[in-house]
């Protein structure tokens, strides 16, 4: 019995010695002046969230509530030796209505609140996309590329070094339910590590659609497609939130640095679909 009560002592003692060291670090970090400016700065970049909009068999996707996470900023800070709103860490929470719980709706534009515009490449040829590339990079922009099966497949060293800057390649095909879209999918998620996929379905084909859900892929439905003057209807119908579809072509190379100005003056950010149009 008094080996129990001596046991039971030298637990209780442990864990009161635990708690008065947590108890000191955390008074020692509230001290600290990294801590300090965090606090006093952390409801500056905390966010309400956005509930998406639902209309139909479409969607413009919401936007997460955000908020500073103390502990994990201060240790990421302290790490690296001083305060940056850079180096803050977050916490998200989704929105009641939420893109997530609505995969079964066409994406028609990203949420306004954003001031986020995406420039969609789609290529149905094998064309050469040398000079876009040049272009985009030249501004440090981040684009989406839809590309058919030929074109996937002869230039297999490219889609992986798109993924690698940061653009998004996703697969443009006719028939979703295909074998080549089985493959396209599979390439881009296991072997290219792209984390999140999309499908391109502007003829509200549900078949289509069924077969993207099945994958988890997200299908978007720009408002706004041009092959043969870019320039002039992306001037006449950009607003926050915009997916650009471009086909490529010699025309929109041509005027592809004008399009990416003009946007850029407008006080839009190019992001690639993942930026946009996910939560």
């Amino acid at each position: 019995m008094k080996k129990a009560f001596q046991m039971i002592g030298l637990i209780s003692l442990t864990c009161f010695s635990f708690f008065v060291t947590e108890q000191t670090v955390t008074v020692v970090n509230d001290m600290d002046e990294i801590m300090i400016e965090i606090k006093a700065k952390k409801n500056e970049y905390k966010t309400d969230s956005i509930d998406a909009i639902v209309n139909d068999n479409t969607i413009i996707p919401g936007v997460n509530a955000k908020k500073v996470n103390i502990n994990k900023s201060y240790k990421n800070m302290k790490n690296n030796g001083y305060f940056s709103d850079k180096l803050f860490i977050y916490d998200y929470t989704k929105p009641k209505i939420s893109l997530t719980d609505n995969i079964d709706k066409y994406i028609i534009k990203g949420n306004p609140s954003k001031r986020m515009v995406s420039l969609i490449f789609t290529i149905e040829l094998d064309e050469d996309i040398t000079d876009i590339l040049n272009i985009i990079n030249n501004y440090n922009v981040k684009a989406t590329f839809f590309v058919n099966y030929n074109w996937f497949s002869n230039n297999n060293g490219l889609v992986q070094e798109l993924i690698n800057k940061g653009h998004i390649v996703s697969p443009l095909i006719e028939d979703y339910n295909s074998s080549d879209f089985e493959w396209m999918d599979m390439v881009l998620k296991k072997i290219n590590k792209q984390s999140v996929g999309f499908c391109y379905n502007v003829n509200d084909n549900q078949s289509n659609l069924d077969a993207c859900i099945l994958k988890n892929n997200y299908t978007i439905k720009p408002i706004i497609i041009s092959e043969n003057k870019p320039l002039v209807d992306i001037k006449e119908k950009l607003e926050p939130g915009s997916l650009l579809s471009l086909k490529v072509n010699s025309q929109v190379k041509k005027e592809l640095s004008t399009i990416i100005i003009h946007i850029k003056s407008k006080g839009y950010n190019l992001v690639n679909l993942k930026d946009n149009v996910i939560e």
